[in-house]
């Protein structure tokens, strides 16, 4: 076919088909390249990453807890026992920070571990476990009311009790560290309402239990914490109102964490 006759045929077929109907005319003559179907995997990634989210945002709804930094594992202690404790502390900070979803949160893993208690723990703790029970309903109370203070009060209670029961199984951290604080929290607590009578009780045991733990500090190597410690029981002692107490109970929480590191290794 020579040239003038190939664009006589052309032109006919743009008139027949347009441009579009001799594409598809070409391409029907063109030979068919094979076409690789791709497997889709996006719908259970997405699935998988949403659940990855899911789970990662409920963990930082609970805090656990607590600091991970200096917390001590001690097999010793029944882990119920341990989580009591822990999550008191937790409900705690939360009641404190006015955060009641995560205090919710806290308390309803409080009195998980408090029933699992009862089954790891007999004998002579009977008593201690019951004003556990009472102590905890009593912060149920409180967390569901939005009472800030009476829920830090609480909640400080329910880690005394921990502490107290925690003596009889040797822990590595020895009980009167956890006591202090303890009374580092009531020293928030107390400040917080101006009640100078218990801020002077709470100053009076710190010192008292400090007198108890200090040499067992020094004889792990724990010089630096102690000369520390000691200072800030001075100034505790030396306090005279709300304010100094308030001001020098953050300082006594972060130095009880540097002596539970003590103990860690």
């Amino acid at each position: 076919m020579n040239n003038s006759t190939k664009i006589i045929v052309i032109g006919s077929l743009l008139g027949t088909l347009g441009i579009a109907g001799l594409a598809k005319a070409i391409s029907t003559n063109q030979p068919q390249l094979p076409i690789a179907i791709m497997p889709q995997h996006h719908s259970s990634t997405q699935m998988t990453i949403n659940k990855d989210v899911e789970v990662n945002e409920n963990r930082e709804k609970l805090d656990a807890a607590s600091d991970a930094d200096t917390e001590v594992n001690d097999d010793k202690v029944p882990t119920s026992l341990s989580q009591v404790g822990e999550y008191g502390e937790s409900v705690y900070d939360m009641a404190k920070a006015n955060d009641w979803t995560k205090a919710t949160a806290n308390l309803n893993l409080l009195e998980n571990a408090a029933k699992s208690l009862h089954t790891e723990i007999k004998g002579d703790n009977k008593p201690e476990l019951a004003q556990l029970n009472f102590k905890i309903a009593a912060l149920t109370q409180a967390v569901t009311t939005k009472n800030r203070i009476s829920a830090m009060h609480k909640a400080n209670q329910v880690t005394l009790i921990a502490a107290n029961i925690t003596r009889e199984f040797k822990p590595k951290v020895p009980v009167e560290v956890t006591l202090l604080d303890y009374y580092g929290r009531e020293l928030e607590i107390w400040s917080a309402t101006g009640n100078t009578s218990n801020l002077k009780t709470t100053a009076s045991e710190m010192r008292r239990t400090w007198n108890a733990v200090r040499t067992s500090i020094l004889a792990r190597g724990g010089t630096t914490q102690v000369q520390k410690f000691d200072v800030l029981v001075a100034s505790i002692e030396a306090a005279k109102s709300s304010k100094d107490y308030a001001r020098l109970a953050t300082p006594i929480l972060d130095e009880v964490d540097n002596l539970e590191k003590v103990f860690k290794y």
